[in-house]
């Protein structure tokens, strides 16, 4: 059992490497994605997303607020999430142990910091400040989730029309 499973890790380590290698070259020069790129994912289709980048890590629904807002959403081993609606991305997100920058804005960073970065958010009523970013033939807003030791740890770049 062991020896099969080790043969299917190498067999999808070639597989990666052989149908994918501009995921491979990706990961030498280090991930240091600008909002923009976050928000060019958005409105793409499977077709384009398996074209682009490498096969999710995992694939898991996610329910929102409502019964209405359940996603299908792709995660990536570089701590990014895709999350689809029919068949588009409306949403990306990335977590704490994402280690690239938005426009600077790096996990951990405090709102005092990205807030002299970015200057002040469209929303200064809650402790998830809102950033309005180039429209994209739609609304595109990034979204800060902030621990309770103020520290980043979430970030979400999302379509603002849904």
């Amino acid at each position: 059992m062991h020896r099969n499973k080790a043969i299917l890790s190498i067999l999808t380590v070639l597989i990666r490497l052989v149908c994918f290698p501009a995921a491979a070259a990706a990961e030498d020069k280090g991930p240091l994605p600008h909002a923009s790129e976050f928000s060019e994912m958005l409105g793409l289709t499977a077709e384009d997303v398996f074209s682009r980048s490498e096969i999710p890590e995992s694939i898991f629904s996610y329910r929102g607020n409502t019964p209405d807002e359940d996603n299908v959403v792709f995660y990536y081993p570089d701590s990014i999430y895709l999350f689809w609606f029919q068949d588009r991305i409306w949403q990306v997100r990335a977590d704490e142990r994402w280690i690239g920058d938005v426009n600077g804005v790096r996990m951990g960073m405090n709102l005092q910091d990205v807030r002299e970065l970015w200057g002040p958010p469209v929303n200064n009523r809650d402790d998830n400040p809102t950033w309005t970013l180039p429209d994209q033939g739609y609304p595109v807003r990034i979204r800060l989730y902030f621990s309770d030791t103020g520290a980043l740890n979430d970030m979400y770049v999302y379509r603002a029309d849904w």
